[in-house]
């Protein structure tokens, strides 16, 4: 029997590590074993996201930087998930590095390395709920501006709904919030809201607490108030959050996890969140991964 040949992680040019036969035959094969791809669908997918991964790397000095098994894990994640890192205004995901501890020194100086890991969006997260099913769908998010109608009520079961009534023709553009409604299993529909006290919360949350900086420019790219596309993408997280956790490896993020939880940034080094009623896990067979 000859020897499996495993991939090089310490190659030059990161944005070649996809291209390794052992790498690109593991992400065949894992959407064809755990998403019932055919062939010859798995292997446009590989392909494609092949192209999205060595773009992003390119265009990331960071990136470009960050260790190649955690870049190589991080791409394998995709198949896992069944998410793809297509740009794009609703994109499901990314790979992004953050510095991380060695735990050695360097002149009584902590080392750092650049680690890669998916981060996935608030889109990603929606696809993935709805595919363990914990939600039917949801709705687009719905702006709320200054003169619209927005009453949430309860009728005589003690169910919730939302009145809502959008001033048309529109006499502002002051944004005051947004909502959305969510289909659940059950045939319920569970109603979440942001407005502004909300709005503020996340852009202080979002002031990163190690070095000083700025809160996120979205919050005020509107002219000074927060970017619409962004407060939808804010919503759908924040409709998510009353659900089961889903269950991730190690080297897989959810955006904005460490902003809304106000705590300090975390590092993919850490113990991934203990919450697993709903489990992506990746293949049982270890000789399959890389």
């Amino acid at each position: 029997m000859s020897e499996k040949i495993k991939p090089d992680f310490n190659v030059a040019d990161k944005t070649t590590l996809v291209d390794q036969q052992p790498i690109k035959d593991s992400f065949i094969d894992t959407l064809v074993r755990m998403h019932r791809f055919s062939q010859d669908d798995a292997e446009a997918t590989y392909e494609r996201e092949a192209r999205y991964y060595k773009r992003a790397v390119s265009a990331s000095p960071k990136l470009k930087n960050a260790t190649g098994i955690s870049l190589c894990s991080a791409f394998f994640e995709l198949a896992i998930t069944g998410l793809s890192i297509q740009p794009g205004g609703k994109s499901e995901a990314f790979i992004e590095s953050r510095g991380t501890k060695t735990g050695r020194q360097v002149n009584n100086k902590d080392e750092y390395v650049e680690v890669a890991a998916l981060a996935i969006s608030a889109y990603g997260e929606l696809n993935m709920r709805i595919k363990a099913g914990q939600i039917i769908r949801m709705s687009n998010p719905i702006v709320i501006y200054a003169n619209d109608v927005f009453k949430p009520k309860t009728n005589g079961r003690g169910e919730l709904y939302v009145e809502y009534e959008a001033e048309i023709p529109r006499t502002t553009k002051v944004i005051i919030g947004s909502w959305v409604a969510v289909h659940l299993p059950n045939n319920g529909i569970d109603f979440k809201w942001l407005l502004q006290d909300d709005i503020d919360r996340l852009k202080n949350y979002s002031i990163p607490k190690y070095n000083g900086a700025t809160a996120n420019k979205l919050y005020s790219a509107n002219d000074g108030q927060i970017d619409p596309g962004f407060l939808e993408a804010k919503t759908i997280k924040h409709a998510m959050r009353a659900y089961t956790k889903l269950k991730v490896s190690d080297n897989v993020v959810f955006e904005g996890d460490d902003q809304e939880d106000d705590q300090q940034p975390k590092t993919f080094t850490q113990e991934a969140p203990k919450a697993a009623a709903v489990q992506i896990s990746k293949p049982t067979d270890e000789e399959e991964a890389f």
